[in-house]
């Protein structure tokens, strides 16, 4: 084992020392680029790293919107594709070619779209709805003096959570389970972090972190045990009853894909998932269903809190378009709340969930940087807070003003397609822009903005005390979240002799 470490070691200072050689062409293009900056980032791997980092406006739509062709990402750091050395993948991790288009096609047509399939899963949303309220009040009311201090961040989380799962195995899932996919999910992105060498050369990383990466391995057999059995039990009973909304694993169990790297519709031969793409692509629904819209959520009730007057403002446009005797805001009533809408989008503006938006060059790409092509293999990195916060777009960008996404506003009558390109340039882009846009953009944004509705129109929202009190920093890693999950008083506004049916 000794002489396989200093193998190991002997490769990594090679790897650095070739490296080495590659800094001095690469910093002497650093004065050409005014709109990028080139830095060289070494992770503990032995690998080194060349980012480019763009944070201009017009350069940005220029390579995602404009250039569509410019793609690829980097090798992902999913456990599917890390696990199967890059065999296995979900729609983020998947190269731009025929299995990315034909996972992305299913997710969005035969879920996520918003007329023929999102409107469906309305009563999981409710019943995510009812528990959360119920869950909130309790904690309001059981803590000591009455002080109504709440655990908002994890109550949250496990609504969401809930709910993806119920989009992703259908209704019925035991509890139990839920709360363990949920821990399991947990504790995956956890061995992750901070670990891109996983991504880009397992195989190495199976030897240098053989302990982390054996309970990558062991983490991710949990996780196969967990869902394989509701994916084998979506298989035998077959489609969706009558009225029943079709589940995410239904539409991928009769899911044919493209055997190889030829385009679908060149007549090449097809085939079925198999077991493991099958809890890859599930997973990455729950994550990517769950993570990024509990930060959204979070960092939007936290500005509410942090500004009362909004807050006030957002209940008093509710009152005006739901009837006090509604049982909840509905999902109808969303497109009527414009006051809320502007809210949600500064919220989206300031507090991204994605620290940026990644690229990998490869071979076939012709990306030009102020008239010099970026070679292969760089990685280029869209920073979306920096994106968003131009001041030549936006008055004050650092401070949240929901009034700017309003009539006489910066930001009047622009939604989050046009911001991120469709009109001709970029304002903001929480969700990216170009033709790996996130897919989950429509059902994100509905999600937060009817637990927000609802959330405001139950309780008023206060400041907690001391070390409970609303912090706005941010920690970064996969997601830009709260460095400090989200605590906050809670008072009661309605009356409630039963909760949502």
């Amino acid at each position: 084992m000794q002489d396989l470490l200093l193998l190991v070691f002997s490769l990594t200072l090679l790897a650095v020392v070739v490296g080495g050689l590659l800094v001095r062409p690469i910093n002497a293009m650093h004065d050409r680029f005014a709109s990028v900056r080139w830095a060289l980032l070494r992770d503990f791997s032995p690998v080194l790293r060349r980012d480019v980092f763009v944070t201009d406006r017009a350069t940005a739509h220029r390579l995602l919107v404009r250039g569509g062709a410019f793609c690829n990402r980097p090798p992902s750091s999913a456990a599917s594709s890390v696990l199967s050395r890059q065999q296995h993948h979900n729609i983020g991790s998947a190269p731009y070619g025929a299995l990315w288009r034909a996972v992305r096609r299913n997710l969005v047509s035969e879920v996520l779209h918003p007329s023929s399939r999102l409107r469906s899963h309305a009563p999981a949303r409710r019943r995510a709805l009812r528990g959360l309220i119920v869950d909130l009040r309790e904690q309001s009311k059981s803590k000591p003096s009455g002080s109504g201090v709440v655990l908002a961040a994890e109550s949250l989380h496990a609504a969401l959570f809930g709910l993806s799962a119920s989009m992703c195995f259908g209704d019925g899932v035991d509890a139990a389970r839920v709360r363990a996919m949920a821990d399991g999910m947990e504790d995956l992105i956890r061995s992750l972090v901070g670990l891109r060498v996983f991504a880009a050369f397992p195989a190495l990383a199976e030897l240098v972190y053989r302990e982390r990466w054996s309970k990558l391995v062991a983490l991710r057999r949990r996780q196969e045990e967990m869902y394989l059995p509701l994916v084998h039990a979506r298989r035998r009973r077959g489609r969706s009853g009558e009225g029943e909304p079709l589940a995410y694993v239904d539409t991928l169990i009769d899911l044919m894909v493209p055997d190889g790297d030829d385009d679908e519709d060149s007549g090449a031969s097809k085939r079925r998932l198999t077991d493991g793409e099958l809890v890859g692509l599930c997973s990455e629904f729950l994550g990517a269903g769950t993570e990024p819209a509990t930060a959204a959520l979070q960092w939007t009730m936290a500005n509410l809190v942090k500004h009362l007057d909004v807050q006030e403002a957002v209940r008093a446009e509710i009152s005006s378009v739901v009837r006090e005797d509604a049982d909840e805001v509905a999902e109808e009533d969303l497109g009527r709340l414009e006051y809320l809408n502007a809210v949600l989008m500064e919220s989206l503006r300031l507090h991204p969930s994605v620290p940026s938006v990644t690229r990998q060059v490869i071979p076939e790409d012709h990306v030009v940087l102020d008239g010099a092509r970026v070679p292969a293999g760089t990685t280029v990195q869209f920073p979306l807070d920096l994106l968003a916060l131009d001041k030549t777009v936006w008055s004050d960008p650092d401070e949240f003003r929901p009034g700017r996404f309003v009539s006489g506003g910066e930001g009047e009558g622009i939604n989050l397609v046009a911001a991120a390109g469709s009109a001709g340039e970029i304002r903001m882009m929480p969700f990216g822009a170009g033709r790996r846009m996130c897919p989950g953009m429509g059902v994100a944004v509905l999600h937060l903005g009817y637990f927000v509705a609802n959330l405001v129109r139950e309780f008023e929202w206060t400041e907690a005390e001391g070390e409970l009190a609303v912090d706005l920093a941010p920690h970064v890693g996969f997601l830009s979240v709260m460095k400090r999950p989200l605590r906050a008083r809670l008072l009661a506004l309605r009356r409630r002799e039963g909760l949502i049916k």
